[in-house]
């Protein structure tokens, strides 16, 4: 693959059907949990605990927290896999397209912990506990299935296509665990410093 011809109608038939159409569903699971969801909405505030603040007292909503999600998975994307330290020849091939498709491991591990970290910081600043946990996982695993799309929307039709389908997948029920993790960790921290959550 030489000759990278971007071609905007195959990006739009990778990402419609195996990105768009995954996140709306999981925008649809998000609202019910919130339809469902008993606890308080509002944010929790610092008390006189400030360590405990940064776990309790998020303050984006659900949509700029999924929003958040989808700008840190395509930057970390674009950011790690569009330039590899080692290609087929052993060389350095600069950020571009076509994106390179030989990488590192420690490239890999590198942009997998930038995956998972972003999800986890775009959660713990969410208002909501578990709703923001999907949010954030939903909001990774879009941005960085888009960004892979950019990277394989070419003119003759491949099979990089099922990539992006299990990209979003497999991103979306990974992150999800972390990030509802992370959600449980927080919820705990609001039990065990009730005091700190003023009436």
């Amino acid at each position: 693959m030489d000759s990278y011809q971007f071609s905007f109608a195959s990006f739009l038939s990778l990402v419609i059907p195996l990105v768009v159409i995954p996140a709306a569903i999981g925008v649809g699971i998000i609202w019910l949990t919130t339809r469902s969801a008993t606890s308080d909405p509002r944010p929790a505030p610092h008390g006189v605990r400030p360590w405990v603040g940064w776990l309790t007292g998020g303050r984006l909503g659900l949509w700029t927290t999924g929003l958040a999600g989808v700008v840190w998975g395509f930057l970390a994307c674009a950011g790690w896999l569009s330039w590899t330290a080692s290609d087929k020849g052993g060389g350095f091939t600069g950020p571009g397209l076509p994106a390179p498709t030989s990488f590192p491991t420690w490239q890999v591990v590198a942009c997998g912990i930038t995956v998972v970290a972003g999800a986890v910081l775009v959660s713990v600043c969410s208002r909501r506990l578990v709703p923001g946990a999907l949010a954030a996982a939903l909001g990774v695993a879009t941005g960085f299935s888009t960004a892979f799309a950019v990277g394989v929307a070419t003119e003759v039709t491949s099979q990089e296509g099922i990539g992006v389908g299990l990209s979003m997948m497999g991103l979306t029920i990974g992150l999800g665990m972390v990030t509802w993790c992370v959600a449980g960790v927080r919820d705990w921290q609001i039990r065990r410093h009730p005091r700190d959550r003023r009436a």
